[in-house]
């Protein structure tokens, strides 16, 4: 869907994750109470998900979901991931939910080739500007969305640019097609683009 001649762009975003941590206190009795029960009733459980993303930025429960919200904060998601990624620069968590996207692993390996060179990106912050409802098709779904992204350039570890890059562009139109894995309980990336 993305020519590989185009930039790739990322600026660390962070989503927030919520997790429920489960505690019991107790306090000491002197003596039982006859009017209380002594027992307490038992705890509810929920099947937790696997782990999926990075560990200290995993797809939030949102985006688990096999439907058109699931579908659409997973496009959020990933857009803040790919920010992450660029900023740091690491490809794998790219691979991982993108394993059958060749466009997810060319930015991959040009994220692990800016490392290795010790190089990093300035710039290149993609935000959303406009989300459809995605497009639903059993276990796929298609979002086609206008992604906004600021000029980028990559420089040395000294900061001396080696890669003027691309200018900001305000509306590229894009798209985003995922497949539900049923036993990730995720949403994978098959095919994405930005312009």
């Amino acid at each position: 869907m993305r020519n590989p001649g185009r930039r790739t762009r990322l600026t660390a975003a962070a989503l927030t994750l919520a997790t429920a941590v489960l505690s019991a206190c107790s306090t000491e009795a002197e003596a039982p109470s006859q009017s209380l029960p002594t027992t307490s009733a038992p705890a509810t459980t929920t099947e937790a998900h696997p782990v999926v993303g990075p560990p200290d930025f995993p797809v939030p429960p949102e985006a688990r979901t096999q439907d058109a919200a699931g579908a659409e904060a997973f496009l959020r998601y990933w857009i803040e991931l790919y920010n992450r990624q660029q900023a740091i620069p690491a490809g794998q968590p790219l691979r991982d939910l993108g394993p059958d996207c060749a466009e997810c692993q060319r930015i991959a390996r040009v994220f692990d080739e800016t490392a290795a060179a010790a190089q990093r990106y300035e710039g290149g912050d993609v935000t959303l500007n406009d989300v459809p409802a995605p497009i639903m098709d059993g276990d796929r779904a298609e979002v086609v969305f206008g992604a906004r992204a600021e000029a980028v350039s990559k420089v040395d570890a000294s900061g001396t640019v080696v890669n003027a890059g691309l200018p900001a562009e305000p509306n590229l139109g894009s798209g985003i097609r995922l497949l539900w894995s049923d036993s990730l309980q995720c949403w994978l990336v098959t095919e994405f683009n930005l312009g």
